[in-house]
C-alpha cells in the first residue's frame, strides 16, 4: 500500500520519468556530443576535445553570419507578429456581426502544420508561377514577374509574412483574452474625463496588456530564433545566406557535413541565447512593474 505521505510523489513520478526520458537525457547527450569529436565520416574517432567544438563554430564565418541573419529575422518577425496580433485582437474585441466566424477564420492558419504553411507561401512568392506575381501582373502593378526569393531583403520579408500568417493567430488569441477581462467601467470613466480612443488605449488598454504582451514577446522570440521549417521549405538558407539563421546552420553541420559535435555545440549555444533573451524580457518586465 502507498502511504498518504508518499502518494503525491508516486503520482508525479511517471510524469517525471517521461520528462527525463524525452528532455533531460537528450540534453545530457547533446552536452556529451558537444564535448567530443563526433564526425560520421570518421566513426572511430570519438576523442574528448573539451570546448574545441564551441571554439571552432564560434570562430567560423558562418556562425556570425547566421547570428546576424537570426537577429534580423527575429526583430522583423517578433515586431510583425505582435503588431498583427494586437490589431486583430482589437478588431475581434468589437461586437460585430459574424465575429464568431471571424475568430475561427483568424485562428485557422495556426492549426496548419508549419511545413505545409511554408509550401503554401513558397508557391505564392515563386518568381516563375507565383500567385502574388500573377495578381500584380494582372492589376498592372508590375510589368514582369519579380523573383521575390532571390533578393536578401525580399526573401527575409517573404519569410516574415509566412511566419506572421502562422504565428499571428496565437498572439491574437492571447491578447484577445486579455482584452476581454478589462472592466468596461474604466473606458466609461475615461470617456467621461474627455479621453479619446487613443488616450483610452494608451492609459487603459496598454497597462492591462503588459503582462500578456510580455508573454507574447517571450514566446514569439523563442519561436522566431528557433525557426527551422520555414527556412528549410522556403529558402534553403539563401539567397547569399540571408535567411541562414542559426537553426539552419546547426542542421547543415549535422546533416550535410555530418559533424555531430559542431551541431550539438550550436544547439547548446542556441539554447543559451534563448535563455538569455527570456531573462532580459523578465528583468525588463520586473523593472517596469517596480
Amino acid at each position: 500500500m502507498i502511504s498518504e505521505r508518499s502518494y503525491p510523489y508516486a503520482t508525479v513520478l511517471p510524469v517525471m520519468l517521461v520528462v527525463a526520458l524525452f528532455t533531460v537525457y537528450p540534453l545530457l547527450h547533446s552536452v556529451y556530443l558537444s564535448l567530443h569529436e563526433n564526425v560520421l565520416t570518421r566513426p572511430l574517432d570519438n576523442d574528448f576535445v573539451g570546448l574545441q567544438n564551441f571554439r571552432e563554430v564560434v570562430t567560423g564565418y558562418y556562425f556570425w553570419r547566421s547570428l546576424w541573419s537570426t537577429a534580423v529575422f527575429a526583430v522583423m518577425a517578433v515586431a510583425a507578429v505582435t503588431l498583427y496580433g494586437l490589431g486583430v485582437a482589437l478588431l475581434l474585441n468589437q461586437v460585430v456581426l459574424g465575429s464568431a466566424l471571424l475568430k475561427v477564420v483568424v485562428l485557422l492558419p495556426w492549426a496548419i502544420p508549419a511545413v505545409i504553411s511554408g509550401i503554401i507561401w513558397r508557391w505564392i512568392f515563386d518568381g516563375d508561377y507565383g500567385v502574388l506575381n500573377g495578381l500584380l501582373l494582372v492589376t498592372g502593378i508590375v510589368d514582369r514577374y519579380v523573383p521575390w526569393m532571390s533578393q536578401p531583403f525580399s526573401a527575409r520579408l517573404c519569410m516574415t509574412v509566412a511566419h506572421v500568417w502562422k504565428q499571428g493567430p496565437l498572439a491574437a488569441v492571447f491578447l484577445l483574452a486579455a482584452l476581454q477581462v478589462i472592466p468596461a467601467e474604466l473606458y466609461d470613466a475615461a470617456r467621461i474625463d474627455g479621453a479619446g480612443r487613443w488616450h483610452g488605449f494608451r492609459f487603459v488598454t496598454l497597462p492591462y496588456l503588459k503582462a500578456t504582451l510580455a508573454l507574447v514577446l517571450i514566446y514569439e522570440t523563442i519561436v522566431a530564433v528557433a525557426t527551422f521549417d520555414l527556412v528549410y521549405v522556403m529558402t534553403g538558407g539563401g539567397p547569399a545566406d540571408a535567411t541562414a539563421i542559426i537553426g539552419w546552420y546547426a542542421y547543415t553541420e549535422i546533416f550535410r557535413f555530418l559533424n555531430l559535435g559542431h551541431g550539438a555545440a550550436l544547439a547548446i549555444i542556441l539554447g543559451g541565447l534563448l535563455l538569455g533573451l527570456v531573462l532580459v524580457y523578465l528583468r525588463a518586465l520586473r523593472a517596469e512593474e517596480a
